[in-house]
């Protein structure tokens, strides 16, 4: 993703997904998490997986799957970081 979109952890997702105004809706046992929310005027569900450790870095495939469910483009999702 290089240095302008580095790869993110699981933390920082959460904090994105705050910024935006998810909530986590269901988590199903320990692997992952649902967040909803709403972008655009239109209901979204984000499933966060939960890697071995907080601070482990998602894969670039992983991670756009995540930028895909939230509705926003990975620059817009991005600025939801520093908020």
């Amino acid at each position: 993703m290089g240095k302008k979109y580095p790869p993110l952890d699981r933390d920082q997702v959460e904090t994105i997904l705050k910024n935006l105004e998810f909530y986590p809706k269901r988590q199903k046992g320990t692997s992952h998490a649902q967040w909803e929310g709403y972008t655009k005027g239109q209901r979204r569900i984000v499933t966060v997986d939960h890697l071995k450790s907080r601070k482990e870095k998602y894969s670039h495939t992983l991670l756009r799957k995540m930028i895909e469910q939230s509705g926003l483009n990975k620059k817009e999702f991005y600025s939801h970081l520093k908020k």
